[in-house]
């Protein structure tokens, strides 16, 4: 199959190759600014953003806005896909495609739900007081972890709180699981990035543009958020 041979979607030219099944997509800010993006860019952000999330023991700032973007296009692949003959062997390849994104897609969900259930208060205090664009929760996230705190909660003092003495009750009512931000993790590069704390002696290492390392998430996790160096 030629890497040229596309497949018409209204309004958006998608390319479709063994490689990515994405190349083109614009994403409409409003009706009067319309910002350009490749697929494939959005599905790198995507791929990142999810080896970050499996890495990093906190939760990462939520990629709502590529989510949307790349379930956008995946409707309009599977549109397209109807017109193929089902023994068209571009039908196979663009298939196996789709079911790659959509495993990326819900591995990072489900990656961060489990966070959201395990961590749920600690998340919950950590981004009150966080500017809006800084919020790690999405409105839909921020939604659930309150409604999951307070079932939680109501559970528990049916259960036992509500039979144990004051004092017990109110020391248990502060009982927050934190993550162990202490943990090592696998880090690469993105850019050079000199003097880096990795141990309690102080002890610095130059990063350079590729290179790998085993680190304390705590000592690398602005450059995380920086996106100067990623989880592997």
């Amino acid at each position: 199959m030629s890497e040229n041979e596309n497949l018409d979607v209204p309004e958006t030219q998608l390319e479709l190759d063994t490689d990515a099944a994405l190349q083109n997509v614009d994403e409409e800010d409003d009706e009067d600014e319309v910002e350009q993006i490749t697929a494939q860019k959005v599905l790198e952000i995507l791929e990142t953003a999810w080896t970050n999330e499996l890495g990093a023991p906190e939760l990462l700032q939520h990629q709502t806005d590529m989510l949307e973007l790349m379930l956008s296009q995946v409707a309009h692949m599977e549109d397209q896909m109807k017109d193929l003959d089902k023994n068209d062997f571009r039908m196979v390849v663009h298939q196996m495609e789709l079911e790659r994104i959509r495993y990326i897609m819900a591995s990072y969900l489900r990656c961060r739900l489990q966070k959201i259930e395990t961590y749920t208060q600690h998340i919950i205090n950590e981004d009150a007081q966080r500017e809006p664009e800084d919020k790690r929760l999405s409105i839909e996230e921020s939604k659930y972890a309150q409604e999951f705190v307070a079932h939680v909660d109501e559970y528990f003092n049916k259960v036992a709180t509500q039979y144990m003495p004051n004092q017990q009750r109110g020391e248990a009512e502060q009982r927050i699981v934190l993550p162990n931000l202490m943990s090592h993790v696998f880090l690469k590069a993105n850019v050079a990035v000199p003097a880096v704390i990795v141990g309690v002696d102080d002890e610095e290492v130059d990063l350079a543009p590729g290179s790998q390392h085993i680190i304390p998430y705590q000592m690398v996790a602005d450059l995380i958020h920086k996106n100067q160096a990623q989880l592997i």
